[in-house]
């Protein structure tokens, strides 16, 4: 699916421990303006989800404090997206390697299902191991999901390759945070953790306001390079924070790589704004 993508600035911070990145010409409010035109792109990018996998793949409904089991996978990687009927989220996604060894695992939290739904790809180890992907329901059974999970399309790559060009920024260990402010034009944002053979264990949220967190993930994975966080994040109407922290010691940082995955591209960007915050 082509998208557009809006502009992409950098936003000095004052604090060296969090920087931040603003997507687009125009927000909430305005202040500081800066000419540029070489940091949005200019040509369509072609992700690694699938969108239309509730389509082509129809979902399983997870009851309440249940859990279900995928296997039997034929690709390198697999998707799994996760939607409910407008109600909130509580997941727990694991992928099994053996009986008692989890490679990678992450969980969500989100208040609506239906608009903050969760695209996420799951990197399977090297060599065709037998692998399950278990998902559950760690919501009260008034709160059921559905869950769609299944092989990634071989001929889209990997989600590192998808960024091939784009610089990542280093997320240092010891509670370290990245945020980026996103404008009302920009209704998902693409996320790719990944690292060099380091355990990872990151905290994503984007917020509507202050303390306002609209969709919580969070990541622990043994290898970051064998197995590389990305998912897409739906962003609500209006202006969103998008928060990135490394919950890890000092000495496991890892790469974060982050763009707009829909936004709306104007005829004459010349223009994008340094200022800020923006809730």
């Amino acid at each position: 699916m082509m998208k557009s993508i809006g502009a992409l600035a950098i936003l000095l911070a004052a604090s060296s421990s969090c920087d931040a990145f603003f997507f687009s010409t125009t927000c909430c409010t305005t202040t500081t303006k800066r000419s540029s035109s070489s940091l949005f792109a200019s040509t369509p990018i072609y992700g690694p989800i699938n969108e239309d996998i509730f389509s082509t793949n129809p979902p399983l409904r997870i009851e309440g404090n249940s859990l279900k089991t995928w296997s039997g996978f034929q690709s390198n990687r697999v998707q799994v997206s996760i939607k409910s009927l407008g109600r909130p989220v509580e997941a727990s996604v694991e992928l099994w390697q053996t009986p008692s060894y989890i490679p990678t695992k992450f969980t969500v939290e989100c208040e609506d299902g239906s608009e903050n739904i969760v695209h996420s790809l799951i990197e399977l180890p090297p060599g065709g191991a037998p692998v399950t992907i278990a998902v559950y329901n760690t919501e009260g059974q008034e709160f059921p999901m559905e869950v769609s999970v299944s092989d990634a399309n071989p001929s889209s790559g990997s989600a590192l390759d998808s960024f091939a060009g784009w610089t990542p920024i280093l997320v240092q260990g010891d509670g370290t945070v990245k945020s980026f402010n996103l404008a009302h034009d920009i209704d998902s944002v693409e996320i790719l953790l990944t690292s060099q053979t380091r355990n990872m264990k990151a905290y994503i949220e984007i917020l509507k306001g202050p303390n306002d967190d609209n969709e919580i993930i969070e990541v622990d994975t043994d290898n970051a390079y064998l197995h590389p966080f990305y998912t897409v994040i739906q962003a609500a109407e209006g202006c969103n924070t998008l928060r990135i922290k490394n919950e890890n010691s000092v000495e496991f940082p890892f790469e974060a790589y982050v763009r707009p995955a829909e936004g709306v591209v104007e005829e004459v960007r010349g223009q994008f704004n340094y200022g800020g915050p923006y809730f």
